[in-house]
């Protein structure tokens, strides 16, 4: 914001030398803070009306409009700066004190995002960039579209973005926490260069609630499968979903599928070879008949529709095949991991499939067919009452 400054010139009567002058001194007002500068300029305090604030020396008001002219160019070399002005800095940067660019936390993250585009395809992913656009966008919509300096934001801004997440956004807590930590990179960036001395976030923990990942039975992917559909739209995504059922790839790795990452071996089996985008770990695929199929009815090229837009046909493809469980393209990977474990693939091999950097991940999926054991043998009749 512009702000209006106010000038008075006086001459410091108490600092009266041999001579009979007196230092000519500038009060500059902002915001009713004061600041004084004693200016080089000396003269006789009755050669000076305060009223007026002219002299009765023709030099001497020719000096005061040149510090006049040089203070107003200083009030609009912050402004373009978007450093907040008060009398202080002006006074600074009048003698000659180098004033740092403040940087506004909106400024900071569209700054940050606009590098990170770059890297997109190269080494992060379109979605993971996605991310830090839709942690911005709401970080506007919290602040009202009104920048704030970043050196002024403290826990307090930070814990009410949170809340706002969770209370207006709607958002869970385990999507809040991964919005948190957007917000997080980009003062811990902000550190490293230096542009403040510390994070707000210092201090600050949020934890993520433990989550058990949703996932179809085999009777399940078999219905979605079987389904008619005539919406050729629901159709293609119902499609894909269950090729990544039979493949267990993650939206960004089917997505980025290309005919030269797909293999035949000398027996003729075909299968997938690829490093995967999040770990950069490379996984062989072997492909099944329901897998093949699919990438022969659209050529080998996918029509993968946005993240987004997946998701929300998902949704009608569940209500029209009577599945209460939620489906997002990450149920299909879930639904792979449990499907190959439940037909005796061991543990490393479905970890290698999956592409995860160690079989401790995979075993949170073995975990989970603990409970589908239980569950589905507690509805077996094994001896009759007879």
């Amino acid at each position: 914001m512009y702000q209006t400054i106010s000038l008075r010139f006086m001459v410091a009567s108490s600092k009266i030398g041999k001579d009979g002058t007196a230092p000519l001194l500038l009060s500059i007002i902002v915001n009713k803070k004061r600041a004084c500068i004693q200016l080089k300029k000396r003269l006789k305090p009755s050669e000076f009306n305060h009223k007026t604030q002219l002299s009765s020396i023709e030099d001497i008001n020719n000096y005061i409009n040149i510090v006049k002219s040089r203070i107003m160019e200083i009030q609009t070399e912050l402004f373009a700066q978007r450093i907040p002005i008060n009398a202080q800095k002006i006074k600074d940067c009048y003698n000659g004190v180098q004033i740092n660019k403040q940087w506004g936390l909106l400024e900071l993250f569209q700054q940050h995002n606009t590098e990170y585009k770059k890297m997109v395809g190269l080494s992060i992913a379109s979605n993971s960039y996605d991310k830090y656009v839709y942690t911005l966008n709401y970080l506007k919509t919290y602040m009202k579209n009104v920048d704030k300096p970043i050196e002024d934001i403290n826990a307090s801004f930070i814990n009410g973005f949170y809340n706002f997440l969770r209370l207006d956004i709607k958002q869970n807590n385990n999507t809040a926490v991964g919005y948190m930590k957007k917000v997080k990179v980009i003062f811990k960036n902000a550190v490293n260069d230096n542009l403040i001395s510390k994070s707000p976030f210092d201090g600050i923990k949020y934890s993520l609630d433990k989550v058990t990942p949703t996932f179809l039975t085999e009777s399940e992917i078999n219905k979605i499968w079987k389904k008619k559909i005539s919406i050729k739209r629901i159709e293609q995504v119902r499609d894909i979903f269950i090729f990544n059922c039979m493949t267990g790839l993650a939206y960004i790795d089917c997505k980025n599928l290309t005919n030269d990452q797909i293999f035949k071996d000398e027996q003729g089996n075909l299968y997938i070879k690829r490093e995967r985008q999040k770990t950069k770990i490379q996984s062989t695929i072997p492909l099944n008949e329901v897998a093949i199929s699919i990438l022969k009815k659209y050529d080998y090229k996918l029509p993968i529709l946005s993240n987004q837009r997946t998701n929300s046909y998902l949704k009608e493809i569940a209500d029209l095949c009577g599945i209460t469980k939620k489906l997002t393209t990450h149920t299909a990977r879930h639904s792979a991991a449990t499907l190959l474990l439940n037909h005796g693939v061991n543990l490393s091999t479905v970890s290698a499939v999956l592409g995860h950097s160690n079989v401790t991940m995979t075993q949170h999926y073995a975990k989970l067919l603990d409970k589908t054991v239980i569950n589905e043998i507690k509805g077996v009749k094994l001896l009759s009452d007879d």
